[in-house]
Formats: C-alpha cells, sequence, structure tokens
C-alpha cells in the first residue's frame, strides 16, 4: 500500500471513520495483532473461536495507524484480553483510526478490490490440487528474466490473503503471480473477482478438499471459477496431462461442460509430458544435481536444466515456460532462470546434513495421493550412495474413500526401489500395509507422531541415507529437519 490514507480506504469499503484523522497513511495490512507494525492498518478477523475485535487494543499499542471495527466503540473498550498491550486508554490516545465496516472480513476484500483495479500490470493466477506453490514460484523465476515480479509470500491464498498480497504490489512491480487457493463451495469465486487474472493457470484435478466438494468434477467445476472476472484478452494455461483439463485427449475422461465453456472464451494452451500438449518435454534425464529435459514448442527446442528433482517439477516448470512465452519473455532467458531456482521451503526442499551424513528431501508442508506419489518419484529419481527412507505420515480431508487412499499410496511405494519406510500416524499404517503387500521385504516402522519418528531417525539412520519427509501439515513432519538444523 503505497502512501494510501483512511480516508481512501474508508471511501474504498464503503466504511465511517469515527476517530482518528483521515489523513493518516497507512503502509499494509495485518490481521495478527502479534504481528502489527507501525503504520499497519489491523484486519479484526472474527474466525470460529477468536473474534480478532478483542486485540484491537494491543494492535493499536504496536503501532497501528488504523483498525477495522464492525462493533460499536463501547464493546470494544475493555476488551483488552490480559497481557496483549498496553492499556486501553493508552491505545485510544494513540491517534489510530478507527474505520467502522459491516463486516471487517468483506471490507478487507473490497480493500483488495480496490487495489486491484489500480493496478496495470498483468497478473498471472495459479491454482490446482496439488504443486500451486511449487508452480507460482516457477513462474514467478521464469518471469523474472526479464520482468520485476511480485509474487504471493508463503501461502496467503486465501479469502484474507489474497487481498492482502495485492495491496503490496508496487509501482514498480511489472507483473505478479498470485496463488488462488480454496477449500469450499463458492471461496473461489470470491477470490478470483477480487484477484481478476489475465492468464489462469490450473495444475490438476485431485482429490485435495473432496471431503468439503464431493467429486473430482466438482473440484473442478469450483476451480474453474478462477476465470471469474477475467477480461476478455484472458488467457488459460492448462495441465494437458490431466484427464479432468483435458478430456478431449483422454478417451473415457469425464468432461465437465463448465470447462468447455471457459476454454471457448479464454483461449487455452496446454503443458505436459503427452504428445499434442502445446509445450512438452522431451528427452528428460535426472541425476545427482536435479532434472533436464527439452522444451519442445511452437517456437522450436529449448534445453532446461533443474536443480530439483521429479516428473511434477518438470511439468512445473513447462506451465512456468508457457506463461513466460504468453508474456513475451523469451524462453532461452526463462530457462536459464528457471535453473537457478533451488525450491521452496518445506516443498521437496533439499537438505545437506553433512555431519549426519543423510541428506532430507522435506516436502512436509502438506499432502495428497497425487503429491505423495510425486515426492516418491522424487525420492526414487534422486541418485543417493546409501538407502532410500520414506517416512511418510497421514493424509487428511480425503473423505470416506481415505484408508483406501493411503493403502493405494503403500502399493505405489511398493513398486520402487524404496528399501525402507516409516509411517506416522493411524492412518498411514494403511500405507504400510499396501506397501508390503507389494513388496514384502520391505522394511516398515509404524510410529504414531513426529517426536517418535525424530528418534527413530536419530537412532537407526545410515550414511549416506536419502530421507523423504511428507505428510499433511498438521503432522508437523518439518519439525524433524527444524531440530535438525540446529545441530549443524
Amino acid at each position: 500500500m503505497e502512501n494510501m490514507t483512511a480516508k481512501i480506504i474508508a471511501r474504498a469499503v464503503k466504511g465511517q471513520i469515527l476517530r482518528g484523522d483521515p489523513a493518516a497513511v497507512v503502509s499494509d495490512i495485518c490481521i495478527d495483532s502479534r504481528l502489527v507494525k507501525p503504520g499497519d492498518l489491523y484486519v479484526p478477523i472474527i474466525g470460529e473461536h477468536v473474534d480478532g475485535h478483542r486485540y484491537i487494543p494491543g494492535a493499536i499499542a504496536a503501532g497501528a495507524s488504523a483498525v477495522f471495527t464492525s462493533e460499536g466503540m463501547e464493546k470494544i473498550s475493555g476488551a483488552n484480553p490480559p497481557g496483549e498491550g498496553e492499556a486501553d486508554e493508552e491505545a485510544e490516545a494513540s491517534g489510530a483510526v478507527w474505520i467502522a465496516v459491516k463486516d471487517t472480513r468483506r471490507a478487507l476484500q473490497a480493500l483488495g478490490g480496490y487495489c486491484r483495479d489500480r493496478l496495470s500490470l498483468p497478473i498471472v493466477g495459479v491454482t490446482g490440487s496439488v504443486g500451486k506453490t511449487s508452480t507460482r514460484s516457477m513462474i514467478a523465476a521464469a518471469l523474472a528474466a526479464k520482468l520485476r515480479i511480485f509474487q504471493t509470500a508463503g501461502n496467503a491464498n486465501s479469502q484474507v490473503g489474497v487481498p492482502i498480497m495485492l495491496s503490496r504490489i508496487g509501482a514498480g512491480d511489472e507483473a505478479a503471480v498470485i496463488e488462488l487457493g480454496m477449500s469450499e463451495p463458492g471461496e473461489m469465486t470470491r477470490i478470483a473477482s477480487i484477484a481478476r487474472p489475465d492468464i489462469a493457470v490450473m495444475t490438476n484435478i485431485g482429490i485435495s478438499h473432496i471431503e468439503q466438494l464431493g467429486s473430482q468434477a466438482n473440484i473442478l467445476r469450483e476451480k474453474l471459477h478462477i476465470t471469474d472476472g477475467m477480461g476478455p484478452q484472458g488467457r488459460m494455461v492448462l495441465n494437458g496431462d490431466d484427464p479432468y483439463l483435458n478430456p478431449a485427449a483422454h478417451p473415457g475422461a469425464e468432461a465437465v461442460e463448465e470447462l468447455a465453456a471457459c476454454t471457448a472464451r479464454f483461449p487455452a494452451v496446454y503443458y505436459g509430458l503427452e504428445e499434442g500438449n502445446d509445450y512438452r518435454a522431451q528427452e528428460i534425464r535426472a541425476g545427482a544435481k536435479g532434472t533436464a529435459f527439452t522444451l519442445v514448442c511452437a517456437k522450436g527446442r529449448v534445453p532446461v536444466e533443474l536443480r530439483l528433482t521429479g516428473l511434477h517439477h518438470v511439468k512445473n516448470a513447462l506451465a512456468a515456460l508457457a506463461v513466460a512465452d504468453l508474456l513475451g519473455v523469451d524462453l532461452q532467458a526463462a530457462a536459464r532462470s528457471l535453473g537457478e531456482f533451488a525450491g521452496v521451503v518445506h516443498r521437496q526442499e533439499k537438505i545437506e546434513f553433512p555431519l549426519m551424513g543423510v541428506t532430507v528431501i522435506d516436502d512436509s508442508y502438506n499432502a495428497s495421493p497425487d503429491s505423495m506419489r510425486a515426492a516418491i518419484d522424487a525420492l526414487r529419481m534422486t541418485e543417493t550412495r546409501g538407502r532410500k527412507v520414506a517416512v511418510l505420515a497421514d493424509m487428511w480431508e480425503l473423505g470416506p474413500q481415505t484408508r483406501r487412499y493411503h493403502y493405494e499410496v503403500g502399493e505405489y511405494l511398493g513398486s520402487t526401489d524404496v528399501s525402507v519406510l516409516v509411517t506416522v500416524g493411524k492412518l498411514a499404517r494403511e500405507i504400510g500395509a499396501g506397501a508390503l503387500a507389494v513388496k514384502p521385504t520391505l522394511s516398515w516402522t509404524a510410529l504414531s507422531d513426529y517426536r517418535e519418528a525424530a528418534q527413530w531417525l536419530d537412532e537407526h539412520r545410515s550414511e549416506g541415507d536419502l530421507i523423504l519427509l511428507k505428510g499433511s501439515n498438521g503432522m508437523k513432519l518439518f519439525e524433524i529437519t527444524q531440530q535438525w538444523k540446529k545441530r549443524r
């Protein structure tokens, strides 16, 4: 937010200034009172268990220039919880601007929409069941060969995070790559209508959030709302290997009418490993340092060398190169820029621990059956002088077929050269059962939580081991690498 005043903000969200100087300048937006910086606009979000209005006094004491409130001043007075910030009187005396709105969440979204209206740069929106963050980051890396890029920070891809990201795009930025997530019906419509991307990238249609949406077809229908708000010049970049996104190339695949309607309005280009894609990979070679391939497209053949391992990263790179081509970035330069990309923290982050003699592929941020298989592929394709050890934890939000999905992941692992399996959690025991059904000689240990897994690894790791950590974020396998990093 570049020099935006409280008066402008109040007008943008149709709010009313209750107290403070309308000319006060706001520099950023924050929804966590513990992270408020001087000059921030604090937006109290009302959640299932906590109402952010309780923390308004603490946010003001921390230096917030302005706050939204959907409650009357008399209700907020005295709401400061023990130990949170300074006294109410001091907070009110700080001069912060109080802006009354009907709904703080909707006001934040309206502010994000206002910020979007002021932008003229191209915006790339990225969604999909698996790989959104890695693909978003690789698109940003490819575009950075020519343009100054803004991209979503962390996992701020929600109804709350996207408006904040839009507000942070600066005058010097030349393109933005915004990640758009969803987990329930109607959510993508709200987010996409704020972001209004010019290019919509869809990585795949898996079964993440199938518990809430019921079927993969419904997941596709929801994700197609990424096109809501796209202008007449909008384009789509689709994973052509995914049968839901490219049913014409996959006999027997379910065709969703809404997809045909979207691609009729917004021309689509397809990327993937299969013949027929507009941007495809040939001559794929995996090595100790990463993966190399040749991009084949209408403009010719381009050599690409990635510092990442796995066919899914090849696909992510193809999506990035397709977007770069659409935005006029030289493909040779985009490929060189991709070659410098080292990955995203906790998303197949490759970490060397020389004192322990092991290498870790930390893919602990989240998990679904598709991303589990991709992680196993990365483990399979990475060269190592020791054992290949898979530490796999529970996958959440998979609906009534959860146990079957875990078992099938195990069957997939059993078909590889992985020699040691450690499962973490009750559901993950099905992974072990599936793996043993295919590979009875596999060494399998079942543990309850990440603490037990950390202890087991300390006691049983061997020189040269390559260790994969993969599971839903709530299983906290990332704590293992966090602990090990402290020993370096």
